[in-house]
Formats: structure tokens, sequence, C-alpha cells
């Protein structure tokens, strides 16, 4: 998340500083309402699904979580298919989380390995 939004500029990750924030005290329409003006100002930002499925899991909706992912490239966010299947109960999670357990994103791998209960190695 934060190098693209490096790459928007500082008030885009001021912004989603403050979306987290309202996540972590769970005010979710806050939050949501926030990550709707950021996709607005950044429309860049609308390639980054995490916020959103966080704001969904964290609001119990994991069925609302899977369906913001569930639609990208199958190579894309593995690690947040993963956890919405496991999530939702889906044996499938652990099929994502073995094909990129040796991931060559470091992020990636780690999600992985942790849904996995596996040791980090990096």
């Amino acid at each position: 998340m934060n190098h693209v939004l490096s790459e928007t500029s500082s008030d885009a990750l001021s912004l989603a500083q403050e979306i987290l924030q309202c996540v972590k005290k769970e005010r979710f329409d806050d939050a949501q309402a926030l990550l709707s003006e950021l996709h607005e100002t950044y429309p860049q930002t609308r390639d980054m699904p995490s916020i959103e499925v966080l704001i969904a899991l964290k609001r119990g909706r994991p069925h609302d979580a899977w369906q913001v992912v569930n639609g990208l490239d199958d190579d894309r966010c593995p690690e947040l298919k993963a956890l919405c299947l496991k999530v939702l109960g889906d044996p499938a999670w652990y099929g994502y989380a073995t094909a990129y357990e040796d991931s060559s994103n470091p992020f990636v791998r780690k999600m992985m390995r942790q849904l996995l209960d596996k040791p980090l190695d990096d």
C-alpha cells in the first residue's frame, strides 16, 4: 500500500493512515467515507483493495471482502484471497496459501506462511 501511495502524495498517505485509525477505533462508516474520498481524489488507489477488504473483515462481512478480491486477476492479491477464504471457512484458502508460500514477493510470502502457521525465514 505505501509504495503506491508514496508515488501519489503525502496527502494520500495521510488519508490512508486516517482511514486505518478509524478502522482501529471501529468507526467503519467514517473509514468507508474516507476511503471513498481517497479513491475520488487519487483514482489510482482504487487498485489497492487491501483497505476495503480490511474494513469489510473488521465489520464482520467476509462475503463483502471476498467480493472485492474475487473479480481480480488470478495473480493479484493472492494473500487477500487466501485470507478471505480462510475467514469464510472455505478450504480453497489452503490452495492459495500453499501456491504462494514461496512467492518472490516478500510480503505475499510472509502473509501466506503466517496463514499456514509456517516459520518465516525472511
